[in-house]
């Protein structure tokens, strides 16, 4: 059974373990770590972070934490025999079971998974996801662990370079032990970085060090081993008590000189600081002496002092057998040989300084020139060059010149300034060296100079013609060409260099040739499939020249050539000429929109690869596609479209066409079109076209487009110099297409407009409605207009409304006749055989004009006279009114009368928006009658009026109640009073007065009426006195008149 911590260790979620966070590293990475410091570092990988408490806070070392005993889990894998094995897969799969003994994800198949991504699993996916996450993790930490590594390795090589170096010294002070300890205190606790130790969870120095760091670096300089240290009882053992409290003198024996090296070049530690400053306090006798004898024997018979009075003895000894001899026998610097004329000796304390030669290096001769260097030279002839060696030391010098090895380098006698042979201090002896060069190659030799140093003076001889240098690249790669077509690729080849050479192109095949004059020089070399031009060339220095690569590929793939340059300076390169064959390949790797499949039993073209079908389009309306096509060749490819009708044939199932049946006839009424129609697509690259569909009529399309590649080549014979090849346009891509055209769907909302009431003409009327297109594309639509009594307009008048997308207007219907109307307004479509009809009903008037009285009552008019009305005309419409006043014609033509009787003032008129205006109406009486007419108000484009008109016009009319008076008794001249009464027969007040007596017996008497004049009223009776005078006694008769003020209405008499 699988135990429970196992199963904890999981996570619910990725199912990774809980030890993710650590970095797990295979047993042969381990293997190569071998030292310590890294062993231990290694150990805490082992554990979670969670067992690595923080070092700082401990004082003491860390003792892992004891674990409950769990019981043993049953073992699904043998445990190894050996006991000293690392092999722990057991428990891991005694732990993790399937887990861990399941197939691992190695990185191809986590690449894979990676790259491949995009399934339409979700758990796939976030499986995918968390497999990443955890790559990423896993490729971090593995990083981590190289960079600490590397870091530790590299404090580790510090710190032993530091071990070697004290060791070296320890033993030039020749107090080297016969106990190995370790000479100094390690340094790797200043060599590795102890923060970087700590982030990562890793034991650092700082964690079992205790004491400080130093403020300051410690002093450079030689300082004696810990374990050279004499003890406190090593010292009162090995010195005797009268002489511990003398001061030994220091030995009169010279000490060993003191190398360069022993200086130190690197920081101590702070244990070794304090050592170093007490060695350094001590003087050498001091470190001599408590240095072990080399004959243990004298130990047990002479002290210390004892025997360094003995050894003081036995060089005073020496000292007396040793003769002088000669100086040039010794090194120059040295004690006993000359001094050198051009390094200093050294010292006399004998410290050995940085860049001073030692004795044995001091050279005692010096060459000029140290090299001896011929240029420029030619084949055939002899160049010479003298040099010069100095004795550089102050004695005289015998030396020994061996000649040159080589048969093209020679040495000729010496020229000594003496004729011993000998060199003095300062003086110079020269040899004459000869070249005989028999190409233009570079040689190389050596003279040896014997002198009585310990190293050999070595003169090189040296013969470099500038060789050219060429800005040809080592591989002329021509690039891709299409198989049977010839493609021709120029290179500059331009020589830098110092010097002139002649060059020669051959085929590595032939190489090398049997014999140079058996080269062809025909200026073209050929190795197919590539052939160079020219092949044989000479270039000055700044010269350059265009090398032609000829390339004819026969086959697809790769093609690879070498050449050999050869230079007459014996020097050859090799030319590698490279180029690929191509074959045309074209791909179809992308149509926009849904794919398209012809129906089932719908007739297709026979050739065509593709099939693309369009939506049902308008008229005139243009839908666009958009196509990828990959050039899968390195070579540009010229390509022009055409555009053919399809070949439609009937095909019964596993039944194939027949070639002879395809014909191509040119398609002159498509509508589709593609963009480039030509043009050249690039090498390796998707090239985009748009194939658009526009029709122009009601009807089906049907095409196929032919994608034709210009100027192919084909192969008819090999030949470079002459090639022989055709080109043709091949046709390597069809598509077919179709698409259908409808008419456009266009929705009026409402489909009729009536507009309610009753509206003034003149106003603007407004009214919204709406235009839905429910066409596959946009439309453009443009709204007529109408002039003619009405207008009716609407806004916006033209534009564009989208495909499915609604536009509103606003129709502006101006009414120029009152009464009801009906009218269709249209709007054109553009490309759309049929317009939009808005139909739009509505009802108009005129302004209204109201006039202030009912009825015109004139009244009583008396015969002649004139009477005057004044009425309003009050215009109740936002109009202005034009009005006309008049009588109307009706009424003339009843009464026969041509002219009407009435005055208007102001007869015509306009009476603005909501105003009034003033007439005054005069009727003049002409006739008596009783009349009873009409006013007609006349208003334009507006209801008419009609204004009734009474009057009663009469004349005056008066008569007397008795026309004739009789008086009975009349006395002669006495005046005689008679009653007669005066009725008014009329309505109208009326005036009288009597005028004189008429007839033919006026004379004869005298008549008065009292009163004489006056007025009678409507209707009334007057009563008047008439006093009669007689002036004869016969009897008189006469009359009187009577009379109106105004005017004369009537007459009477008596």
């Amino acid at each position: 059974m699988e135990p429970g911590p196992a199963r904890d260790r999981r996570s619910s979620k990725s199912g990774s373990y809980a030890f993710a966070g650590s970095t797990w590293t295979t047993t042969s990475r381990l293997s190569r770590i071998c030292r310590p410091s890294q062993s231990v570092w290694l150990s805490s990988l082992a554990y979670p972070e969670s067992f690595h408490p923080s070092f700082r806070s401990r004082p003491r070392r860390f003792s892992l934490p004891t674990l409950p005993q769990l019981p043993e889990p049953q073992l699904l894998r043998l445990r190894p025999t050996s006991l000293r094995t690392q092999d722990i897969s057991h428990l891991l799969t005694g732990v993790f079971r399937n887990l861990y003994t399941a197939e691992v994800f190695g990185d191809d198949v986590s690449t894979n998974l990676i790259k491949a991504r995009g399934s339409e699993d979700d758990v796939h996916e976030e499986f995918v996801d968390e497999l990443q996450q955890i790559r990423k993790l896993y490729k971090q930490r593995l990083d981590e662990f190289e960079m600490l590594e590397r870091h530790i390795i590299q404090a580790n090589a510090r710190a032993i370079a530091e071990k070697e170096r004290a060791t070296h010294q320890a033993k030039v002070q020749a107090l080297e032990p016969n106990i190995k300890m370790p000479p100094v205190k390690t340094i790797f606790r200043w060599c590795v970085d102890n923060k970087l130790l700590q982030k990562h969870h890793l034991i650092c120095p700082d964690d079992y060090y205790s004491d400080p760091v130093p403020f300051c670096s410690a002093p450079k300089g030689s300082c004696e081993p810990g374990y050279l240290k004499l003890t406190f009882s090593c010292e009162q053992h090995a010195t005797p008590k009268k002489e511990w409290a003398k001061k030994p003198a220091a030995p009169p024996c010279r000490e060993l000189p003191r190398r360069p090296e022993d200086e130190s070049d690197y920081t101590m530690d702070s244990l070794a600081w304090d050592s170093c400053l007490k060695a350094k306090g001590r003087t050498t006798e001091t470190a001599k002496k408590a240095s072990p004898p080399r004959n243990k024997s004298w130990m047990d018979h002479l002290p210390m002092p004892q025997r360094r009075l003995e050894r003081l003895l036995l060089a005073k000894m020496e000292n007396r057998t040793c003769f002088l001899r000669n100086p040039r026998f010794f090194p120059p610097n040295t004690p006993r040989g000359g001094k050198s004329l051009i390094f200093p000796p050294r010292k006399p304390e004998g410290e050995f300084q940085s860049g001073e030669l030692s004795p044995a290096d001091v050279p005692v001769f010096i060459a000029n020139p140290p090299v001896i260097f011929f240029t420029d030279y030619e084949i055939g002839s002899v160049y010479e060059m003298v040099i010069s060696l100095q004795n550089t030391t102050s004695t005289s010098r015998y030396l020994r010149v061996i000649p040159p090895a080589t048969p093209y380098f020679s040495l000729g006698l010496g020229m000594f300034p003496g004729d011993s042979g000998m060199v003095a201090p300062g003086m110079i002896c020269q040899y004459t060296v000869q070249f005989f060069p028999d190409c233009l190659g570079d040689f190389d030799d050596f003279i040896v100079v014997e002198t009585q140093s310990a190293h050999p003076l070595l003169i090189p001889l040296q013969a470099r013609r500038p060789p050219p240098v060429l800005t040809l690249p080592p591989v002329l790669d021509c690039g891709y060409c299409l198989v049977g077509e010839m493609k021709v690729s120029t290179f500059l080849c331009k020589n830098v260099g110092f010097s002139a050479a002649k060059f020669c192109v051959i085929p590595k095949k032939t190489w090398p040739p049997t014999s140079f004059r058996a080269v062809k020089i025909s200026g073209f070399v050929e190795q197919p499939p590539f052939g160079i031009m020219p092949s044989v060339f000479e270039l000055a220095p700044g010269q350059e020249i265009l090398m032609e690569v000829w390339f004819l590929p026969t086959s697809f793939g790769k093609a690879e050539q070498t050449f050999v340059m050869a230079c007459d300076n014996c020097q050859i390169k090799e030319l590698v000429t490279s180029g690929m064959g191509q074959l045309v390949a074209l791909e179809l790797v992308y149509i926009s929109g849904e794919k398209s499949q012809p129906e089932p039993g719908e007739l297709t073209d026979l050739t065509a690869q593709h099939f693309i079908r369009f939506e049902p389009e308008n008229l005139q309306s243009t839908a666009r596609k958009q196509l990828l096509i990959r050039n899968a060749t390195h070579v540009e490819l010229a390509f022009h479209w055409q555009i053919m009708v399809p070949n439609l044939q009937a095909l019964m199932p596993g039944e194939t066409y027949s070639p002879d049946r395809i014909k191509s006839y040119p398609d002159r009424e498509t509508a589709f079109a593609m963009t480039p129609e030509r043009g050249t697509l690039n090498p390796f690259a998707d090239h985009e076209f748009i194939l658009s569909f526009s029709p122009h009529q009601l009807k089906d399309f049907h095409s196929v487009f032919q994608m034709v590649i210009e100027d192919v080549p084909e192969l008819e014979g090999f030949n470079l110099e002459t090639p022989c090849y055709t080109a043709n346009d091949v046709i390597v891509l069809e598509v077919e297409v179709k698409g259908s055209a409808e008419p456009f769907q266009i929705l009026l909302e409402p489909y009729a407009l009536i507009i309610p009431g009753e509206n003034y003409i003149g106003l603007n009327v407004k009214k919204d409605f709406r235009m839905w297109n429910n066409s596959r594309s946009r439309i453009r639509y443009m709204w007529g207009k109408i002039c003619d009594c009405h207008i009716i307009e609407v806004e916006p008048c033209m534009g564009t409304i989208a495909a499915s997308e609604v536009e509103d207007f606003e129709l502006k219907f101006t009414g120029g006749v009152p009464g009801p109307t009906s009218q269709d307004l249209l709007c054109e479509i553009k490309d759309s055989p049929w317009p939009v009809v808005l139909h739009i009903e509505a009802t108009f008037k005129g302004p209204a004009l109201v006039i202030s009285v009912s009825a015109l009552q004139f009244g009583l008019l008396r015969l002649g006279h004139k009477a005057t009305k004044c009425i309003r005309i009050q215009n109740t419409s936002p109009l202005s009114a034009a009005w006309l006043l008049k009588e109307s014609s009706v009424c003339l033509e009843e009464r026969q009368e041509g002219v009407s009787p009435f005055d208007i003032e102001p007869s015509s008129g306009e009476v603005h928006p909501l105003g009034e205006c003033r007439v005054s109406v005069t009727l003049e009486a002409r006739q008596a009658q009783c009349l009873q007419t009409v006013l007609v108000l006349e208003v334009v484009n507006g209801p008419w009026s009609y204004l009734p008109v009474y009057a009663e016009v009469q004349e005056p009319y008066v008569y007397l109640q008795s026309s004739r008076v009789v008086v009975s008794n009349l006395y002669l001249g006495v005046p005689t009073k008679a009653d007669i009464t005066l009725i008014n027969g009329t309505l109208l007040p009326t005036r009288f007065h009597w005028g004189k007596l008429l007839g033919h017996q006026a004379s004869f008497c005298k008549a008065k009426v009292s009163p004489r004049r006056g007025i009678v009223g409507p209707g009334e009776e007057f009563q008047l006195i008439l006093e009669l005078t007689a002036h004869t006694q016969r009897d008189p008769a006469f009359s009187c008149a009577e009379a109106r003020r105004t005017q004369e209405s009537g007459q009477g008499g008596l």
